[in-house]
């Protein structure tokens, strides 16, 4: 069962049964794992959400160079609503069109901190999904009455509606890297940030639908972290080619 924590909460993950040790020095490695889940609130407007503290290390390493593996899944929702409003043709009586689009999407990205800096190669992409949709309607009433004259009374109003949702997880893993460090105890922090966006006819990022589709009562736009592991090294021999 996936335990959700709202955005709002910054999380420093206590993981039952592990132990940092006192001397940062004698870290060569040691592993960090959590089995809660973060939901990522949706976002009205442009941009991304703030940041999400997943892990905090205060005393991680002592010198050398690090390398961070941080793997997690990544859990995406993505639903969109596209009407196309009917209106009549005022060329043709017999002819009816209309059309609209909408647009959802979902992303996640996490990165890792040292000591505040970015470690390489910076934010990475764990998860992104753009999902848009057209729907475009053009009616025609052809053919003749009874008399043989021309259809004079066919109309066709009103609108049609097309809806989609989907919802995915996948698992993904990175490894970070920064080094040579100095010689003193470093801190480590792995953050994450979400982005949901929602348009209409190609229009401004606006408030994202919601509603019970085939019995899915979660039929909206959002992004999540399930589970997440952290692995942190110290390496003596490091550089980048």
């Amino acid at each position: 069962m996936l335990k959700i924590v709202c955005l709002a909460v910054t999380l420093a993950l206590a993981v039952p049964g592990l132990a940092f040790a006192q001397s940062p020095a004698s870290n060569k490695a040691f592993f960090a794992s959590t089995t809660d889940g973060v939901t990522l609130a949706p976002v009205s407007g442009q941009g991304w959400s703030a940041p999400v503290t997943l892990y905090t290390i205060p005393a991680a390493l002592n010198g050398g160079a690090v390398s961070v593996v941080l793997s997690m899944e990544a859990a995406l929702w993505t639903y969109n609503l596209t009407t196309a409003i009917i209106t009549a043709d005022t060329t043709s009586r017999n002819k009816s069109s209309g059309s609209g689009s909408s647009s959802s999407r979902a992303a996640i990205k996490a990165w890792v901190e040292l000591d505040g800096k970015p470690m390489e190669p910076g934010a990475v992409v764990y998860a992104d999904r753009l999902q848009a949709t057209g729907l475009t309607v053009n009616l025609a009433c052809n053919g003749t009455d009874s008399t043989g004259a021309a259809f004079q009374t066919c109309f066709v109003t009103g609108d049609i509606e097309l809806e989609l949702f989907q919802r995915t997880k996948s698992a993904n893993s990175f490894v970070f890297y920064l080094g040579p460090l100095a010689p003193t105890i470093h801190k480590i922090e792995v953050k994450a940030q979400a982005l949901i966006e929602c348009r209409q006819n190609g229009g401004l990022v606006n408030p994202c639908p919601q509603t019970t589709l085939d019995g899915y009562t979660d039929a909206q736009t959002m992004a999540a972290i399930g589970k997440a592991s952290l692995m942190i090294e110290e390496q003596q021999n490091f550089g980048s080619q």
